[in-house]
């Protein structure tokens, strides 16, 4: 099938909207377009001639020149001269100069040789410029529509925030917030957009994966059933927002994916069909600006940014010694965080470096080393767990305690 049949049915599928289609890369245009330029090289008779050199510049207002460069002959620079100056074409032809040689060489060319190409022609064609300038409009085109579109998902996470934040406040009756947790950790988990794993770390660009895996996490939302947990209906609103909303970024991501194939395709088409070498000129005149294919990554990062820290989940308050909460934390000379019950086990046994980075910090430790504001805030966010683990924490004092007790009653009895 080919690519403008594929493009269309890739919008038509993922039901883009009308507004979305009409800003869209005009494929199709764009290929008649090339024909109107191998036309104006056939009209010219350089359509098969050795391009030396092309070049697309931006001048004032974001209009686009380009010139042509070409070995000609002599008597090619006769033929074109006469129908060139009846014409509006803007060019040069100058005499190729030998390295070698720095001498004006023009009286040792032979005017009726048709087999040695001594000049340069430099020429700036009219269709080529038109579709470089239609295609680079449609460009900007897209890059207003991504910023238009990104305010909107802006506005409307922020909204989200809003209304989650008041909706999990700690210690207010009725609050959704371990619900909420439960749900962002396993959005987390399901690495739909973003991946963490070392050989695949990064945006994922697979689509379809993106999309597997966001149908999986509302599978497993609704396996858990825990929007029937929910104790604000509002909550569940907001869930159904941000279901649309991720949905919706599936949506840009197809659409930004295939308009960027377009623009390589079409350029790719161009070059193939006039020998001009462009793409990678014309590339680099879209890169100087932004790039048209972040808007998914963009959103992305805005939810990650912005949405989910809202709810903080315990897996930034471990200690990386214990793995569980770090109750009572102990923050190091070096700014490392760990519970305080790891570091006394440490310091019994004379150990003095910091576990991950090795500095000598640890039997300078004092009172003051407790982050006590750190404290409150897990109190204050994860009761549940600080309550287990400080229970755990109890026990296993106990169970010292007793050992050593035990201990020495044993050695009592043996005296």
């Amino acid at each position: 099938m080919k690519f403008a049949k594929v493009f269309q049915q890739a919008l038509n599928d993922e039901q883009i909207p009308s507004d979305w289609i009409e800003k869209a890369i005009q494929y199709k245009q764009l290929k008649k377009r090339i024909n109107k330029v191998v036309n104006e090289l056939e009209d010219l008779n350089i359509y098969n001639s050795e391009v030396s050199n092309y070049e697309i510049e931006i001048i004032n207002n974001n209009k686009l020149h380009t010139n042509l460069n070409i070995p000609i002959t002599s008597i090619t620079k006769n033929r074109l001269i006469n129908q060139l100056n009846n014409s509006s074409y803007n060019y040069e032809i100058v005499p190729i100069n030998d390295d070698n040689n720095d001498n004006d060489t023009t009286s040792d060319i032979n005017p009726f040789d048709d087999s040695i190409e001594s000049y340069n022609l430099k020429i700036s064609l009219l269709e080529d410029t038109k579709f470089f300038q239609i295609l680079y409009n449609e460009v900007e085109t897209l890059e207003k529509f991504k910023f238009e579109e990104e305010e909107i998902f802006k506005e409307n996470i922020e909204s989200m925030c809003s209304i989650i934040s008041t909706l999990t406040i700690p210690n207010k009756r009725n609050n959704d917030l371990l619900i909420w947790r439960q749900i962002f950790k396993i959005y987390i988990e399901s690495e739909i957009f973003f991946s963490t794993v070392e050989r695949m770390a990064g945006k994922i660009d697979n689509i379809d994966l993106s999309r597997d895996r966001l149908i999986l996490f509302f599978k497993k939302i609704n396996e858990t059933k825990l929007l029937d947990k929910f104790h604000n209906k509002q909550s569940l609103n907001i869930y159904q927002n941000f279901k649309t909303l991720n949905f919706e970024i599936i949506k840009v991501s197809t659409y930004e994916k295939f308009n960027n194939l377009a623009v390589k395709k079409i350029l790719k088409k161009f070059d193939k069909n006039t020998h001009f070498h462009s793409k990678d000129i014309f590339s680099s005149i879209i890169r100087r600006r932004d790039d048209i294919t972040n808007i998914s990554l963009d959103i992305y990062y805005i939810i990650n940014s912005k949405l989910l820290p809202i709810i903080p989940q315990i897996d930034d308050y471990l200690c990386p010694i214990c793995c569980s909460i770090a109750i009572k934390p102990i923050r190091l000379k070096c700014s490392h965080l760990f519970c305080i019950r790891c570091l006394v086990k440490l310091r019994r046994k004379r150990e003095d470096k910091c576990p991950l980075c090795r500095e000598e910090c640890l039997l300078e430790l004092t009172v003051n080393n407790l982050d006590e504001s750190l404290y409150k805030y897990m109190k204050l966010y994860f009761p549940v767990e600080v309550k287990e683990k400080e229970m755990e924490n109890s026990r296993e004092i106990i169970k010292e305690q007793m050992g050593e007790s035990s201990g020495n009653i044993n050695k009592c009895l043996i005296m």
